[in-house]
């Protein structure tokens, strides 16, 4: 079985790009696939002939972030290629900061199709359905539009994946003719319950944008580290495609004020090292498009979790049995308060961290495997190929 995966991946590390990069490891250390072959995307010209070998995976850079020409090239190379089954691992800036070289990637899954080959499409945000003015989308009045273009365009495949259970239903509604399946993001690798960080030390961790909420975070550390001069805020995370000053501007707004760390681009073998330094994870997001990545990396590692009380989060949460302690969105004061509260309970932290500790045990790397390769399989009967993907008796979502 020769399976193709389209996904952003190292070097250039993004959310979508960070769960491509472990799941396609993942599938690849199965023993399952013959040949998986990524096809990943270049911030630079220069890689785009490179090929890369994370072992079992042979990567290649075939397409190149911001160009319009994404899904005739990906296109391209599947034909040549030949595999007998493509996923797609996408997200709403995926394929660079511009709605049209967005729809030029988000294009190839209905490109796919009509080539013959079976597809799968994991959608990290159901774009038509989040709060676009929020999340500071581009296009103005016809940004609704190019929402459900692209939407549309990425649910034209025999499988969608969805990572929360809130969207496939809202699939259902909009859509009731796509076969939509609900995948949890889950841990990116067996959870390992790190000792607690003994020093006050906050981790803000995602792709640095206005929606973030970051400017609500800094305000609320400031007024904390009067209280505890101890404190720490480590800052991390690439810079988002569309808001390329964003970090820098903060960064010497807040330039005077003591204890802050700002990581910029952290790699993916130093990211569980920042987890391990800091004491609580906070995610005081303004506005989300899809579940949190972060989130389930700090439940893996034992770190407790302060997060905007956003209704996307509130979902992700439940449907994971997780704890959270939720701060009101874009409430400064309120954010302040939960921080506090984690910090000076010790016993509130190691609640949390247990149960959500037990619960991650339902979302392993295996377990998504194996939800993955049910996708594929039905994805190849629906395309009615007559192969298949031979699940060992001993991978069943209850072992493992």
């Amino acid at each position: 079985m020769h399976l193709a995966i389209v996904s952003p991946f190292p070097p250039t590390i993004t959310g979508i790009g960070q769960y491509g990069y472990h799941l396609s490891r993942a599938l690849g250390d199965l023993g399952l696939f013959e040949k998986i072959s990524v096809l990943a995307g270049s911030s630079s010209s220069n890689n785009l002939n490179g090929t890369d070998h994370f072992a079992p995976l042979q990567v290649e850079y075939p397409w190149q972030l911001e160009r319009l020409d994404t899904s005739l090239k990906i296109i391209s190379r599947l034909r040549e290629l030949k595999p007998d089954l493509v996923w797609f691992n996408m997200g709403a800036s995926a394929f660079g900061r511009s709605p049209l070289a967005n729809l030029s990637g988000f294009l190839t899954p209905v490109l796919a199709q009509k080539m013959g080959f079976p597809t799968v499409v994991t959608l990290h945000e159901l774009i038509e359905a989040a709060d676009l003015q929020a999340l500071k989308v581009p296009g103005g009045i016809f940004a609704q539009f190019g929402a459900k273009l692209l939407t549309r365009s990425g649910t034209y495949a025999n499988v969608v994946c969805l990572t929360t259970q809130d969207y496939v239903d809202k699939l259902k509604i909009r859509y009731p003719n796509v076969r939509g399946i609900h995948i949890p993001i889950g841990a990116y690798r067996t959870p390992d319950l790190l000792p607690e960080e003994q020093n006050p030390e906050l981790l803000f961790f995602t792709t640095l944008a206005p929606f973030k909420g970051l400017e609500g975070l800094l305000k609320a550390f400031s007024s904390l580290l009067e209280e505890i001069p101890s404190l720490r805020l480590s800052i991390a995370g690439a810079t988002h495609v569309r808001f390329a000053d964003y970090a820098a501007r903060l960064k010497q707004q807040y330039s005077d004020l003591a204890g802050i760390r700002w990581l910029g681009e952290v790699p993916e073998d130093k990211v569980q090292d920042i987890f391990r330094k800091a004491q609580i994870i906070v995610l005081p997001y303004t506005a989300s498009s899809g579940s949190s990545s972060v989130l389930y990396q700090a439940v893996m590692w034992g770190r407790p979790i302060v997060a905007s009380d956003l209704a996307e989060i509130r979902s992700f949460v439940v449907e994971s049995n997780m704890k959270v302690v939720y701060s009101k969105v874009g409430n400064t004061e309120s954010l302040v308060q939960a921080i506090r509260f984690l910090l000076e309970s010790a016993s509130a932290r190691h609640e949390q961290v247990a149960h959500n500790f037990k619960s991650i045990q339902h979302f392993r790397p295996e377990q998504t495997c194996i939800r993955y390769l049910h996708a594929f399989n039905l994805a190849l009967e629906l395309r009615r190929s007559e192969k298949r993907i031979v699940i060992p008796a001993q991978l069943t979502l209850e072992q493992a």
